[in-house]
């Protein structure tokens, strides 16, 4: 065994070296912290208070969150059911936030489990012709669904049955992973999908696992979808059993 004697001048270059690293490292530990106690908010503005020295109510938005975090940006912003945006925020920010004159509230993002109900016999309507219409091929009904994506090549979604698009439409459909614009027609006919608030609170998409599309690759999304508003489907059965009529809530919607 050899040992090896060093100088007290040769330590110091050792001893700075080592009290940097341990400075860099608290820092990044300190910024990954901060990072976890950060969660997605959604901030109702009340569009007809914005001050007048505002020219378009999204510069008023992005001052107001900017008053209590210059570094934040808004994941996405709201312009029509309500009027707002949502932002990475900590407790603290928010709470200051909910304090500022036009802003209606700031509530944080809820992650929900996905839950589900059986064909419409559960809400009692399974022969109700008066409340499920199954003659007419042309329908303005248009059905939004908020869920985990669709599988568009299923039967349910099959438009042979029906008639144009509905002229109110406006929605678009949106291109992705597994998802061309041809995996919409007249019965899907529009396809979106929203991943920034889920990235930045869970990190990146594993796309081995899901596709950044439309494309649903769990299956709630297309039954709900298709509970709703699925095309009438002869012969449908699990596995060559129970065969029977698969039909949506509202079949020509």
């Amino acid at each position: 065994m050899h040992s090896v004697n060093y100088s007290t001048d040769e330590m110091k270059p050792l001893k700075i070296k080592v009290a940097a690293i341990v400075v860099v490292l608290s820092l990044c530990y300190a910024c990954v912290i901060a990072e976890q106690a950060k969660r997605t908010y959604i901030v109702r503005m009340d569009k007809s208070n914005m001050p007048e020295r505002f020219t378009h109510h999204s510069l008023w938005y992005d001052s107001s969150l900017k008053s209590v975090l210059k570094s934040a940006s808004m994941l996405y912003r709201y312009e029509n059911v309500i009027h707002g945006y949502s932002a990475r925020l900590t407790t603290e920010e928010a709470e200051s936030l909910g304090k500022q004159s036009g802003v209606l509230s700031v509530l944080p993002d809820v992650r929900y489990e996905l839950h589900t109900t059986r064909t419409p016999e559960f809400l009692g309507l399974g022969n109700n012709s008066a409340l499920i219409p199954t003659t007419a091929s042309t329908s303005e009904v248009i059905v939004g669904i908020l869920d985990t994506g669709v599988w568009p090549e299923l039967k349910s979604f099959d438009d042979s049955e029906l008639g144009p698009v509905p002229s109110g439409w406006k929605g678009k459909c949106e291109v992705g992973k597994n998802f061309s614009s041809s995996s919409c027609n007249k019965k899907l006919i529009g396809a979106r999908y929203y991943l920034q608030g889920y990235e930045a609170a869970l990190g990146p998409i594993d796309e081995t696992m899901e596709s950044k599309s439309p494309r649903d690759d769990d299956g709630h999304g297309t039954h709900t979808a298709t509970t709703a508003a699925g095309s009438v489907v002869p012969n449908a059965n699990l596995l060559g059993y129970a065969s029977g009529t698969a039909r949506g809530m509202a079949s020509h919607a």
